[in-house]
Parts: C-alpha cells; sequence; structure tokens
C-alpha cells in the first residue's frame, strides 16, 4: 500500500534517507494532497487510523486535516525508513499557547541517516511544500519563507508563517508523543459546534508561490505578486468541479450524497459570512 501511495504522489521508486529524499517525498506529498476539513464537515469522525487514513486517500484523493494528512505522512516516511515522531502543537497568536490554548495541531520531525532534524508538515494547509531544518532561523522557499525560534522560556519552537499565511503561525512542544495524545483534541476539533472545522469548510493547497483556499463557496488565490480575484462558486456541480479540478479530490468517490451535504453546508456558511460584513 505504501508503493502504492509513492505512486499516487508520483514518485516511483522508494528515495534514500537522506535531505534529498525527504525533500522530494514532502514536496511530492504536499503538492499532491489537499489540506481538507471534510471529515467535521460531513460529521464523520472516526479514531485516527493510518492505514484507514492511507487507504481513503488512494481510492478518493483526500489528504484531510492536519490530524490525518500528517498521520498519513508520517506513515509513509516511516515505512521508507525515516525516524518521524509527533508533537503537540498549538497554532494561533503566539500568546495563545503562554494562556493555556490547547493542542489544534499534529507536527512532524523526521531524521535523516546523517542526523539532522527537519520539521515536516503538510497539515497547515498553506505550506511549505519542503522541510524546514529544525534549527533557529529564517528559511526561504521560493519566494516565501518561515521563521523558526525558540520559545523564551524552551518550552519548545515558535514556528512563524509566511505573510500570506491565513495564520500567524504555532507553537510547537520539544517532547514527541504517540497517537493517543491527540485522541481527545481529533475528537474535540471534529465534533464541537464552535470549532473551525465544524464551522466552515475549507480545503487549501499551498504552491512554491501561491496558496489556494476554498473557504466556504469562496476561492481564493493568495500570495507575492499576484492579483486574483476570488471566484464564489456557483453551483452543486461547480463544487465537485473545484474539488476535483483545483485541489484533487474525486467526486465520485466522495459520492454525491456526500457532495450535496458540503454544498448546503457551504451555502449556509457563505450567507453568514455575507451577513456579518458592513
Amino acid at each position: 500500500m505504501i508503493d502504492e501511495l509513492l505512486k499516487h504522489i508520483g514518485i516511483d521508486h522508494r528515495p534514500d534517507r537522506d535531505a534529498a529524499g525527504l525533500a522530494r517525498v514532502h514536496r511530492a506529498y504536499v503538492s499532491t494532497l489537499a489540506y481538507d476539513g471534510i471529515t467535521a464537515q460531513l460529521g464523520e469522525h472516526r479514531p485516527i487510523d493510518p492505514m484507514a487514513l492511507v487507504e481513503r486517500t488512494l481510492t478518493t484523493g483526500r489528504g484531510g486535516y492536519c490530524f490525518e494528512i500528517n498521520t498519513i505522512l508520517l506513515t509513509l516516511l516511516r515505512e521508507l525508513g525515516f525516524d518521524v515522531q509527533r508533537h503537540e502543537a498549538v497554532v494561533d497568536e503566539r500568546e495563545a499557547f503562554a494562556g493555556g490554548a490547547p493542542t489544534n495541531h499534529l507536527a512532524l520531525v523526521a531524521t535523516t541517516e546523517d542526523g539532522a532534524r527537519w520539521l515536516c508538515d503538510a497539515g497547515w494547509g498553506e505550506g511549505p511544500l519542503e522541510p524546514l531544518p529544525l534549527a533557529a532561523g529564517t528559511y526561504e522557499r521560493g519566494p516565501l519563507h518561515w521563521t523558526l525560534e525558540r520559545e523564551a522560556d524552551d518550552s519548545g519552537w515558535w514556528i512563524t508563517q509566511h505573510a500570506w499565511g491565513s495564520t500567524p503561525g504555532f507553537h510547537m512542544a520539544d517532547d514527541a508523543v504517540g497517537l493517543d495524545a491527540f485522541a481527545p483534541h481529533h475528537q474535540r476539533l471534529a465534533t464541537d459546534p464552535d470549532s473551525s472545522f465544524v464551522r466552515t469548510l475549507v480545503v487549501q493547497r499551498p504552491s512554491a508561490d501561491r496558496v489556494t483556499t476554498l473557504r466556504a463557496r469562496t476561492l481564493s488565490v493568495v500570495g507575492p505578486d499576484l492579483d486574483v480575484p476570488d471566484v464564489v462558486v456557483g453551483s452543486e456541480d461547480e463544487l465537485a468541479t473545484t474539488l476535483e479540478d483545483v485541489f484533487g479530490i474525486d467526486p465520485a468517490a466522495l459520492g454525491a450524497e456526500r457532495t450535496s451535504r458540503l454544498w448546503t453546508a457551504a451555502c449556509a456558511q457563505h450567507e453568514a459570512f455575507l451577513a456579518r460584513r458592513p
């Protein structure tokens, strides 16, 4: 199944366990599988099952939100021989972690055969395409850049998002944890009516110089030196086409009933958004 997943992301043989091999897999993976919150939108929460998620990806083209898509990435990288660990993280303003904000992100740290450690993350929805060295500094990936620095209290790392991201960054704890550590957070984020994943349909795909996002019915493309007008998806058929053509999610595998429910939810969310605007 892992070789099938490699083929799905466009890689025809197992890469070396060095930095170049890690970067190749990470870039192919993030470029192929979109970040999506469809599970929460459909009310289909299930415990995190790595192989079930891999099978879902192979049959539907879906990656899922951070706990899902990064679990698939971890499974792939471990099968390829990389040492990969899960870390609890908080995506929010930097002060939120100090204020006790609960875990809402799963980040990965991979170690290559030379002992170098790399931050890997397909679950942020807005890049980076390639891993970032787990060391203080600013790292450019094309026209976009991210900054890593140690927290002042030495509690972990702060990763600053690029200027076109919708979130400022995230705090990542130092200690590696098991999959069970994310179970209560997965339950909360996928089912709580106040969860942003439940409130709004979001599907995202980063590229080298842009981020493409479907939020409810609005499709946007942002990045340096871009002036791309937002597009409002006009029908259920257009939603299905957008999921397939822009994000690689197979609407036939998703099914007509699920697509219809997504469209109904997106319409309600779009109307609520319009009502909040001045």
